[in-house]
């Protein structure tokens, strides 16, 4: 095992890591890893990104059902305009350099950041079903098909999962208790990414080991990130990952943004 391999492995352990302990959030600091860690290119890393995070995803979701964490008839209709936007995103990401895609990722990083802080509080919500979580309306479906369609252009153009923003839609607009909403993204996540990955898969060469140890690690840290997430509260552990995630979004900004103008 070489030097890229143990990376590729570390770097698939903060992915689970952060996709354990916030149900979302993985695939954000995945792309960075990939590219200026590894060393793969940008589609690559977002075909790679979407294959690990979709299963990781898959196992999380696993997880919380054993707990009766997972709403799933939310879970397949949300997934339904998902999947189409992931597919189109995806082949949008083709059409677009990939410096400035890096350059756009960043600024939605530092988006995502502010955004963190500034609902820093939301982890309080109570634990009893609520809202759509205990009545799944029409009303709720139309939300769910809505909120999958953006979700699922950003997670193929970018290469995420989309966990970073399902998490707080399901909480804010439907109404999700944190641990259902935390339980329910895993399984979107996963449906989603496949639409993302067919997309990406027609011009990404994959290395399959590469890809294996970044999901072995990704797994290990996803079982270890679910326990953190069960001791530490919630919104401290929001706090630190927004931080972590503003951090990676200034570095590509002004990497990729010197790279544009100069």
């Amino acid at each position: 095992m070489d030097i890229y391999h143990i990376l590729a492995l570390l770097s698939g352990g903060l992915v689970g890591l952060m996709l354990g302990t916030t149900g979302g959030g993985g695939a954000l600091v995945a792309i960075p890893l990939l590219v200026y860690v590894v060393g793969v290119p940008v589609q690559t890393a977002s075909a790679m990104s979407l294959i690990v995070v979709g299963y990781s995803a898959l196992f999380g979701a696993w997880q919380e059902s054993r707990q009766k964490q997972v709403h799933v008839p939310a879970a397949l209709v949300f997934s339904v305009t998902g999947m189409l936007g992931a597919w189109l995103g995806a082949h949008g990401h083709q059409l677009v350099p990939e410096t400035l895609v890096l350059f756009l990722f960043g600024n939605l990083l530092l988006c995502i950041s502010a955004w963190t802080f500034w609902h820093k509080h939301e982890g309080h919500v109570q634990d009893d079903p609520t809202g759509c979580a205990k009545t799944f309306s029409w009303k709720c479906v139309y939300k769910a098909l809505a909120i999958g369609w953006g979700v699922g252009l950003l997670t193929g153009f970018f290469g995420v999962g989309g966990g970073f923003l399902i998490v707080p839609a399901l909480m804010m607009l439907m109404k999700f208790p944190i641990r259902v909403a935390i339980g329910t993204s895993f399984l979107i996540i996963a449906l989603i990414s496949i639409g993302g990955v067919v997309g990406h898969l027609n011009v990404a060469y994959l290395d399959v080991i590469l890809t294996g140890l970044v999901l072995i690690g990704s797994l290990l840290g996803l079982v270890f990130g679910a326990h953190v997430s069960r001791r530490i509260p919630t919104h401290r552990l929001r706090r630190g990952v927004a931080i972590l995630v503003g951090g990676i979004g200034m570095l590509l900004v002004i990497d990729n943004g010197m790279h544009l103008l100069f």
